[in-house]
């Protein structure tokens, strides 16, 4: 190989450094940050609960960072986030660890100082940007951060009236006032705690924090419904349901408990009480469009069409960009046999997610009842290549190289459908080859 040697003037040099530098951060997976945070400890408070609070200063300061290296990463993958949705990401993406700290004496009282690393780990970023568009997530993320500004004002508040607390019975109050303030910042902790886990999918370990934030404030409502969603998320729907009805005794205007409870009774086919539920979160909650859509999916289980039409129209107003609501409206319609009205549904839900299996597969049934096999086959087969263990979506092709009279091709669809455990393709398999 010959060898071509070039000369360049530094300006130009400093420019390909600077541009290779660029590439290699914008696709690292991950990114270091070190951070401080200090607090100062005042009477009645404890070094424990000191301590944890200069590390959420410090975490705090990373996650700024964080967000930034967050948004920079997104922009690459042509994800289209929020500034919410960027700072939920962030925190669910990060993994603290303390570095150094220090507990210095000053005047009456104690600095503590904490030094951290936040590591955040980009190999589920994708994963995270389609969870955080629920909006559940980011309005928790938004509580969590609310509930620590709330607390630590009304720590503020209680060291001021302690310092100025005249006798001992008075003093004996204001230092009852912070212990407690002391425990719902520990429950705030494990709250966060169990949110990230939740974000991440680790369930089991969500279910152990939310249960230690319930142990420390037994009145959270909202440790009970994310508990509650945890369980659901591992299919223990009856101790799911429990949990979202402690949350609504706890706080009866807990829309999202009655939403999450009723998802809870669909799962358990009971779709009366679902309604009941769904009907409750939207009168508490009139721009919930999860609780539409929810209400929705109630109202085809029980074959009331027009109802469902309704709520996924409400829903789709209420957030233009709900994918979900366009393909179960889709579905709606069809049964309906409204195949035009169909297909339009079909196709725009797959216009706002490109990735949405489900939503190709369904379109695909609607240009075969329509006779148009060709275009049936290619919506399974974007189907099957965006999901490739999709049985159903194997079927249907199937069925459309049948109706072609490829009955080889579809002999090789019924018999990968078979594979995978689906009866329909066994039987439809057993049948072609009998011919």
């Amino acid at each position: 190989m010959r060898i071509i040697r070039y000369v360049l003037h530094q300006s130009l040099w400093m420019a390909i450094l600077c541009t290779f530098l660029f590439a290699t951060v914008s696709f690292s997976q991950t990114k270091e940050i070190i951070a401080e945070g200090a607090y100062n400890m005042g009477d009645g408070e404890t070094p424990m609960i000191a301590e944890s609070r200069s590390v959420l200063q410090a975490k705090r300061t990373a996650l700024e960072q964080a967000g930034t290296y967050v948004e920079s990463y997104s922009k690459v993958k042509n994800f289209q986030l929020t500034e919410d949705e960027i700072k939920v990401i962030a925190s669910g993406l990060i993994e603290v660890t303390i570095l150094d700290k220090k507990r210095t004496i000053i005047g009456d009282g104690l600095n503590f100082w904490v030094k951290i690393k936040a590591v955040v780990q980009l190999e589920k970023m994708e994963e995270m940007a389609a969870r955080v568009k629920e909006k559940s997530v980011v309005e928790d993320y938004k509580r969590i951060q609310e509930a620590y500004d709330k607390g630590q004002k009304e720590i503020e508040e209680l060291k001021r009236q302690l310092a100025q607390a005249k006798g001992e019975k008075e003093k004996r109050r204001v230092e009852a006032r912070l212990t407690k303030e002391e425990r719902l910042f520990q429950a705030d902790e494990w709250f966060e705690k169990g949110y990230n886990y939740s974000l991440n999918k680790e369930y089991d370990k969500a279910i152990e924090v939310f249960t230690n934030a319930i142990q420390l404030d037994p009145n959270y409502s909202k440790a009970y419904n994310n508990r509650g969603a945890a369980y659901y998320k591992k299919g223990q729907y009856d101790r799911a349901t429990e949990d979202y009805t402690n949350a609504i005794q706890l706080d009866p205007n807990n829309s999202k408990a009655y939403n999450n409870r009723g998802v809870a009774y669909g799962r358990k086919g009971q779709y009366d009480r679902a309604i009941e539920d769904y009907n409750r979160a939207i009168q508490l909650d009139p721009n919930d469009g999860d609780a539409y859509y929810n209400r929705g999916n109630a109202y085809v289980r029980k074959g009331q069409y027009d109802r469902a039409i309704q709520d996924y129209s409400k829903a789709i107003q209420l957030n233009p960009n709900y994918a979900e609501a366009y393909n179960n409206r889709g579905f709606a319609y069809d049964r309906k046999g409204q195949y035009d009205r169909v297909i339009e549904d079909y196709s725009k839900a797959i216009q706002l997610n490109p990735n949405f299996a489900e939503a190709f597969n369904n379109r695909g049934v609607a240009y075969y009842k329509k006779g148009q096999y060709d275009r049936a086959i290619e919506d399974y087969s974007k189907a099957i290549q965006l999901n490739p263990n999709y049985a159903e979506a194997f079927n249907n092709r199937g069925n459309a190289y049948s109706k072609k009279g490829q009955y080889d091709r579809a002999i090789l669809d019924f018999q990968k459908a078979c594979d995978m455990g689906s009866e329909e393709g066994c039987r439809f398999l057993r049948n072609l080859e009998r011919r």
